[in-house]
């Protein structure tokens, strides 16, 4: 077998795995990551024996890094929004079972509301 025809089905494996989570990262079905992760080990692995049997050409890995730096890149931009959605629902829900206002001497104080307690808050 000739470098090539080892070679580049592996790296067009690569490719089509980098832009199946690309995708899924865009269209933001994170459930679709723990199989594509799954997915990325066994190729990788498959490219450690590769590169053990046949020195891999750095050029040929060049857009596979661009591509994963690239992915990299939309995976910290989900988690960012994740941190900021669960922040944003503890706050809704400590708005909704707790009131916070100010006593005479500025210091901040809470109450704690129990189930079905209302307060009325006026501007």
């Amino acid at each position: 077998m000739s470098d090539e025809t080892v070679e580049i089905p592996l790296i067009d494996s690569l490719h089509e795995l980098l832009e199946d989570e690309r995708t899924a990262l865009l269209e933001g079905k994170l459930d679709a990551l723990p199989d594509l992760l799954t997915r990325k080990e066994a190729l990788f692995e498959d490219l450690t024996t590769l590169q053990e049997e046949q020195e891999i050409d750095a050029d040929d890995l060049t857009p596979l890094q661009e591509g994963f730096a690239r992915n990299h890149q939309l995976l910290e931009s989900a988690q960012a929004g994740l941190r900021a959605t669960q922040e944003r629902m503890g706050t809704m829900r400590r708005v909704r079972t707790t009131f916070e206002s100010y006593d005479n001497r500025g210091q901040r104080q809470a109450v704690q509301l129990n189930a079905g307690q209302r307060v009325e808050k006026r501007a």
